[in-house]
């Protein structure tokens, strides 16, 4: 597997697919991740770097300049702190090793043989092959069979200071309302601290849902994107954005 691409570009995505923030583990609503290993597969000149699990699946797509098909496994941990002392445009060689080379630097690091999350990734890639990104988002896409019933585009910026705001009530759920062109973000109950904020979207469509979730989802997207989220009561939440996409279960009961 060959290919050549902006080692920025790729830092970014490889800090992306980690989703860090605070998510709601066993430890409670602290920081933490998805974890940094990540599934690449290059196909022509798209490269598309997966990771995740049973409950959250992410993937970013690059364009590069592809030489040799193929994919692989790799911890981002491991790679980022080499792609740092690169500049500009670096070639990716995996064979034994994973090679980042530019002109007189040369940086290895090992592959990984697997990824916990891969039945999962490989199932989740299958099933949202056919889902693209719709300027305003009217196409009520399917997960398993089953159509999403409600469609809205927010803007990242106001998503994200939105669910930031949900974290201050520290439960680590927020529960979705999508209704008559509205969409509410909430966390927490009356008798415990409590945030809820309504939301108009740049664009609606279809019917109303509500779904709870957990989790920093506003930390996989860059500042500038516009999100399309698709909706249905009690299902996955799908958000999409022009060269990514994040599927993340609801949170059942708390």
């Amino acid at each position: 597997m060959i290919f050549t691409t902006d080692s920025k570009e790729l830092q970014n995505a490889l800090d992306k697919i980690q989703v860090k923030g605070k998510h709601l583990t066993t430890n409670g609503f602290s920081n933490s991740s998805i974890g940094s290993l990540f599934w690449a597969e290059l196909k022509d000149n798209t490269l598309s770097i997966w990771n995740g699990d049973a409950t959250f699946i992410v993937n970013i797509t690059l364009e590069v300049n592809g030489e040799k098909d193929g994919n692989f496994i790799a911890d981002a941990k491991e790679l980022t702190p080499f792609l740092k002392s690169f500049t500009g445009e670096i070639k990716i060689n995996v064979g034994d090793v994973v090679s980042v080379t530019q002109e007189n630097k040369d940086a290895n690091i090992p592959k990984v043989a697997i990824h916990s999350g891969f039945e999962a990734i490989n199932r989740v890639r299958t099933l949202l092959s056919h889902v693209t990104y719709e300027a305003n988002p009217q196409t009520m896409f399917s997960f398993n069979k089953k159509p999403f019933e409600g469609a809205f585009t927010l803007n990242m910026d106001k998503f994200k200071n939105t669910i930031k705001s949900c974290e201050l009530a520290k439960t680590g759920v927020y529960k979705l309302n999508y209704d008559e062109g509205v969409s509410t973000f909430s966390s927490g109950n009356n008798t415990s601290s409590k945030y809820s904020e309504n939301v108009t979207p740049v664009f609606n469509s279809g019917e109303s849902a509500t779904v709870e979730f957990s989790g920093p989802l506003y930390s996989f997207f860059d500042n500038d994107q516009l999100l399309n989220f698709y909706v249905k009561d009690e299902f996955p939440i799908l958000i999409v954005a022009n060269d990514r996409l994040l599927l993340k279960a609801p949170t059942v009961n708390g």
